[in-house]
């Protein structure tokens, strides 16, 4: 007999975000006495593997989503057909993967796929209510948001309760009809805080996340100003392929820095550069950090987050299109910086609580 429940986490591969969020949960779950078993796709799927080398990591279907397009809704709509087959087929494969890894629950971190009334589900985000930018289709969005939703046993916010969270509208108030938990801020790098090294003089560190081509995108525009910049400066390229630092002007630029390393950069940085995506703020919060955030182009959750967090003075924002990388940095300067919310213990109560609810381990 086995008396580890399995549960698998599944991160949807947009960008690192979501796999990176799920490091604590996968962390918190092994230190209750479950094993947790991972598993996504593409670039998230690699940065999984490369940060927790010794947990069992299971493939899904890649959504290879791409932005080529200003307009998220219509770049969305026009990969709909696809996004559709992948979460059909991430379903299927889910059903075998829990008869032949005896998996007891799932958690699910945006794959839409990942149900199964074979076990008990929860899916994880901080979009109960997404935003879209034209206003006669948001009933629509949020019906489809939560016609998914539904399928779960529970949902859980990686935020606080009340209009104080980070998600701001996002995700408050609690959707009626399904169970919702808010789990506190989760950050790949809580192990790290007591961290330290010696400080290396660096002005500027830039994390590159998300789907392409706007990932390179944004890497070819800032590297075509930062010779406008003093001092020395980090990119990041966040592409989990092993390659050589090279070096460009006063640009140190590397494709991956695993977790202590990238965190003693982040720790060591005057400014951080990057998207505002909802994983990264949690990150850079903790690391109380100034911050120029450069959304995608019409992603709409990234334009909000970031401008909620600009009419506070708490960041610099700068549009991709119209970047001016030396005033974006002087703001940021400016600005009262990011700072974690104290999650407390939020996390492993709900963790404690859910795998209470889970029916004895089966036999191998």
């Amino acid at each position: 007999m086995r008396d580890r429940p399995r549960v698998l986490i599944a991160c949807l591969d947009w960008g690192l975000g979501h796999a990176a969020r799920s490091l604590p949960v996968a962390d918190a779950l092994q230190e209750l006495g479950a094993t947790p078993i991972l598993a996504s796709a593409g670039n998230a799927g690699a940065f999984l593997r490369a940060e927790r080398p010794e947990l069992k990591y299971l493939p899904l279907p890649a959504y290879n989503i791409h932005y080529r397009s200003r307009s998220m809704v219509s770049s969305m709509a026009l990969q709909a057909p696809k996004l559709a087959y992948t979460a059909w087929r991430e379903h299927q494969l889910l059903q075998r993967y829990i008869k032949t890894h005896q998996i007891d629950a799932v958690i699910s971190d945006n794959r839409f796929g990942c149900f199964s009334r074979k076990v008990p589900g929860v899916f994880l985000t901080h979009q109960l209510h997404p935003i879209v930018p034209m206003p006669p289709l948001q009933p629509l969005a949020n019906g489809l948001n939560r016609a998914f939703l539904y399928r779960f046993q529970e949902c859980w916010v990686p935020d606080l309760p009340g209009a104080n969270g980070l998600s701001g509208a996002l995700s408050h108030p609690p959707l009626a009809g399904i169970p919702t938990h808010y789990i506190g801020w989760l950050s790949r790098f809580t192990g790290l805080l007591a961290t330290t090294t010696l400080k290396a003089p660096m002005d500027t560190l830039a994390v590159l996340s998300g789907p392409e081509p706007q990932r390179t995108y944004l890497e070819d525009a800032l590297l075509a100003q930062y010779p406008q910049l003093p001092g020395h400066h980090t990119l990041v390229r966040g592409i989990p392929e092993e390659a050589p630092h090279r070096q460009e002007g006063k640009v140190t630029i590397i494709n991956y820095l695993k977790g202590k390393a990238l965190w003693e950069a982040i720790q060591h940085t005057a400014v951080v550069i990057g998207r505002p995506g909802y994983s990264s703020l949690m990150d850079w919060g903790l690391a109380q950090k100034k911050v120029l955030c450069i959304p995608t182009p019409g992603q709409t959750e990234q334009e909000y987050l970031a401008q909620r967090l600009h009419r506070a003075g708490r960041i610099a924002v700068q549009q991709q299109s119209t970047l001016q990388l030396v005033r974006g940095i002087e703001d940021a300067k400016a600005s009262s910086g990011l700072q974690a919310a104290d999650s407390g213990k939020l996390l492993h109560q709900n963790l404690k609580r859910f795998l209470a609810t889970l029916p004895a381990a089966s036999a191998d």
